[in-house]
């Protein structure tokens, strides 16, 4: 971030207790947790806290995109019985993730049990006089998800591919600083694949995901990945498109923590 960033604390909190074993984002009861600011909030933890005794479940969240809600973490909770000696269950997740403007992070529970969610967050804004010209400005930008389902062997670029992201013409780039795959469904081994898009043009492999044979259950996690290209990001050009495939005919969400970067006119 530039020398003109400004930061904010943000602290998000919610009591969850309603049951909901759903992946889907769309089915059943959601807390929200935390409502990101104007250029986005950057969400370093995510803290779950038992309210009482609890048995073998789980906790997901969700990023909302003000259209569409998916799944991007899931969090084993353990049987834990609390007593005067024995604290309750909990536990502090680093998420390190990029909440778009107005993005919203959702949190639900397997077992209905209570819960406190608390998101350890940071707005950024920036100064609005005596920015240097070379500063960078950087926006969230959640829109990068999609939920693919057709089995598609081909590397070539053809077959059906969902797209992910295009980065906006406006803008000098967007920086993908990683990819979520977290599967909706028990999986069996595959692959799901990152290609590159130039509008009107060719569209190249990018990376392959190995995945793996995993059977979720109310207690088990579905299968999930997270690629940061070398803890670097990839930077894509404007205009460009990030698009993926999955090899087996199960549901996966791809969901691309981007930012886009201009400079001060």
């Amino acid at each position: 971030m530039a020398a003109e960033t400004q930061y904010t604390a943000n602290t998000g909190m919610a009591v969850i207790s309603t049951a909901n074993g759903e992946t889907d984002g769309s089915t059943g009861t959601y807390g929200t947790v935390l409502t990101a600011a104007s250029s986005g909030t950057f969400i370093k933890t995510v803290t779950i806290k038992a309210q009482g005794n609890t048995t073998h479940g789980m906790v997901r969240l969700f990023a909302y995109d003000g259209v569409t809600t998916r799944l991007i973490r899931e969090i084993d909770i353990p049987a834990t019985t609390k007593s005067a000696t024995d604290p309750s269950f909990e536990i502090t997740v680093p998420l390190g993730f990029h909440l778009e403007a107005s993005g919203i992070l959702k949190a639900s529970t397997q077992n209905a049990e209570s819960f406190n969610v608390i998101a350890e967050g940071q707005d950024w804004t920036y100064y609005t006089t005596s920015v240097r010209p070379e500063s960078t400005k950087y926006t969230a930008n959640n829109s990068g998800m999609v939920t693919i389902s057709t089995a598609n062997s081909n590397l070539d670029g053809s077959g059906t591919l969902g797209t992910v992201f295009t980065a906006n013409s406006d803008v000098n780039g967007a920086l993908i600083s990683s990819v979520i795959i977290k599967a909706q469904v028990s999986t069996t081994p595959g692959m799901v694949r990152l290609f590159i898009n130039i509008p009107g043009g060719a569209t190249n492999l990018l990376k392959e995901i190995p995945v793996l044979a995993v059977t979720k259950s109310a207690t088990a996690h579905s299968f999930s990945a997270r690629i940061d290209f070398g803890g670097k990001g990839f930077a894509l050009q404007k205009g460009y498109v990030l698009k993926a495939s999955t090899e087996k005919g199960e549901s996966f969400n791809v969901h691309a923590e981007i930012l886009e970067w201009t400079y001060p006119a």
